[in-house]
């Protein structure tokens, strides 16, 4: 048995007879009295408490609950207690480790002792146990709070903060750093210092940068060999390492570095990725280390036991910092698929070129405002940050489906194709030709005309008449070359487009043919646009087209709606809309957001080949019209207005 174990006994009890046989077991015998009873309460020692009826009777309330106090350093031994039978009412006989009945001999004392102090052995060991199970229970508690908090963590700096953060929470410590693996294919390997954390240097202004993966450093040994290294006193490395202590950054802030545990950060793949490195660990967490002196008292190793719970973060925190960079990869995939995407739709029609990136910008610039809008019958519409993405996504990806409409359609610049215009001139000339061929007979008639002396004259009458004719199919071209222009057909020109199909004229085989065919003379009389009515449909298609390639695309749970936003952008308030004509209770409101950005932006745009740019000011006015006949949603207009939204694309 140790030195410190003490029986106390009471007063009247005569024990010198074992105070001899009690010293050669290392046990003390001490009186029990009013100078040393608040002594029971301490637990630095083990205690053996015997008291008989006598000092029983004798105690009050206040001594019996220094007594029988419930710690686990006393034991009590009630000598001649007649089992707890005629015990004091103050006396807890529940809390009698044994009853001994006098009078008593030595064997039997000391085998009583220690059976007590055995006793109390069992019970500090089952309390230290109870409390090593309660801290484990407590660090797995806390390791698994902190992998939910990595796993949760979606921005990758925060990420980092929070891995460095935790890992001196854990440990204790002062101050850390962490390290990142740069496998760069144009620099080499080399480590980022990302981040720094100083509990002392509170205003320490940090800006990360790389430095070269050498053995020589702390950092870089543990990268390059995945081996931890942890200094009991950082100033004391050992002479047979290849890495020593860089004192620059002591010197230069006048801090001291102790205690150091640098160990690598693994992947799943047993990878190192990264290195963590902690600095004084602290005795108490708040002191800061702000003299020598108090880094001497306050600074302590990192035991076994704290390092195993750095490696297990450390694993976390890889595992996370790996999940984390994937994540990102998958994103900067998905975004590249996107802008590939967006490309394909420009180069169909360069024209639109910007036109997918600006209604995106436009869109979520009016979500932004919605969301932050307290009054109207928005106010209690919020987008996420997922939201937000959702929205930008689908305004990019909006017009993809002109993938699957005919390039001369999509490019569709005037009423009739460019061969379509170009057959009409050339049969314009051949039938200018044609007259020319009669009116070259007529000459011919006048030459074989023997009554006729004057052959001048009649040739003259006759190309005055040629010209005309002439002219008036010049006039006739002149006037289809206007209505092939989109602009509003006036009544008139139209009438006149019907008279000019009308005519006819004689073809190499002396057949008749109109001079417009029955397309032709459909095309000329679109009144508004280029499209005639099957191409119009056509080019409605595409936010089908778009909607069946989007939903063929595996979304997260977070962007699921990106289709059906898209699908609907083109729906109007009064279902006068495509393809679905739904009225306005039944369209997303991103998607109402989307028609007012897309308008906007295609009307403001640069010139198209179909139509030529209009002023802010105009866009506005005739958006305007349209919420005022129930085409767009008058709520969101207003927004989009006063919050200037369009000035997020102006200039682009």
């Amino acid at each position: 048995m140790s030195e410190n174990l003490i029986i106390y006994h009471a007063p009247d009890m005569e024990l010198n007879s074992f105070e001899a046989l009690l010293k050669e077991e290392g046990i003390s015998l001490r009186k029990i009295t009013r100078s040393n009873m608040e002594d029971l309460k301490s637990c630095e020692n083990l205690k053996i408490l015997l008291i008989n009826n006598e000092f029983a009777n004798y105690m009050n309330k206040e001594m019996s609950e220094l007594i029988f106090c419930p710690n686990y350093s006393n034991a009590v031994v009630f000598i001649n207690g007649d089992g707890g039978q005629n015990i004091n009412k103050f006396s807890d006989k529940e809390k009698v480790f044994l009853y001994l009945n006098g009078p008593i001999e030595e064997d039997e004392l000391l085998k009583a002792i220690k059976g007590g102090f055995s006793y109390l052995h069992s019970k500090l060991e089952c309390e230290r146990l109870h409390s090593e199970l309660d801290n484990r229970t407590r660090e797995l508690s806390s390791l698994n709070e902190i992998g939910m908090a990595l796993s949760s963590e979606q921005d990758y700096d925060k990420l980092l903060d929070l891995i460095l953060t935790k890992s001196r929470e854990v440990t204790n410590c002062d101050a850390g750093s962490l390290y990142l693996l740069d496998e760069a294919k144009d620099a080499g390997n080399r480590l980022m210092f990302k981040l720094v954390q100083n509990d002392t240097l509170t205003d320490l202004k940090f800006k990360e940068y790389a430095l070269p993966l050498t053995r020589t450093s702390l950092a870089g040994y543990v990268a390059l060999t995945g081996k931890f290294v942890n200094l009991e006193d950082a100033y004391n490395v050992p002479g047979d390492v290849d890495y020593t202590f860089n004192k620059a950054f002591d010197k230069k802030f006048n801090y001291r570095t102790k205690s150091m545990l640098v160990i690598p950060m693994k992947d799943h793949k047993n990878k190192t990725i990264g290195v963590l490195q902690l600095i004084n660990r602290k005795k108490s967490k708040d002191i800061r280390l702000t003299s020598k002196a108090i880094v001497e008292n306050e600074v302590i190793p990192f035991d076994e036991k704290t390092f195993g719970l750095v490696i297990s973060l450390a694993s976390q925190a890889a595992v996370s910092i790996e999940n984390k960079k994937l994540y990102q990869n998958i994103q900067n995939l998905f975004e590249g698929f996107v802008k590939a995407s967006v490309l394909a739709i420009e180069q169909r029609d360069p024209t639109t070129c910007g036109h997918s990136e600006r209604v995106s910008s436009l869109t979520v610039g009016l979500a932004e405002l919605v969301d932050r809008t307290s009054s109207g019958i928005y106010r209690d519409i919020h987008f996420t940050r997922d939201q937000l993405k959702e929205i930008r996504y689908a305004g990019l990806l909006h017009d993809f489906g002109k993938v699957g409409v005919r390039e001369n359609v999509l490019i569709k610049a005037k009423k009739l194709y460019p061969h379509d215009i170009e057959y009409i001139r050339s049969r314009f000339d051949f039938i200018k030709k044609s007259i020319e061929c009669k009116y070259l007979e007529k000459k011919l008639s006048t030459i074989y005309d023997k009554n006729i002396n004057n052959y001048q004259k009649y040739f003259d009458e006759i190309d005055k008449e040629l010209n005309k004719e002439l002219a008036k199919v010049d006039a006739y071209l002149k006037e289809v070359e206007e209505a092939n222009i989109p602009t509003v057909l006036e009544d008139e020109l139209f009438d006149e487009i019907a008279s000019i199909a009308g005519k006819v004229y004689q073809n190499y085989d002396g057949e008749d043919r109109h001079y417009l065919t029955p397309n032709e003379l459909n095309l000329l009389s679109i009144k508004k646009g280029t499209l005639d009515e099957i191409e119009r449909v056509e080019i409605e298609s595409h936010v089908v087209h778009s909607y069946e390639f989007l939903k063929k695309i595996p979304w997260t749970k977070e962007l699921e709606n990106v289709p059906n936003i898209a699908y609907k952008h083109h729906e109007k308030i009064n279902g006068s809309g495509y393809p679905l004509g739904i009225r306005g209770e039944k369209i997303p409101v991103q998607s109402k957001m989307m028609a007012v950005a897309d308008i906007y932006d295609a009307l403001t745009a640069r010139d198209r080949p179909y139509k030529k740019a209009v002023r802010h000011e105009r866009a506005l006015d005739i958006i305007s019209s349209e919420v005022k006949g129930s085409l767009l949603d008058a709520d969101l207009f207003d927004i989009f207005v006063k919050g200037k939204v369009y000035e997020l694309v102006h200039g682009r």
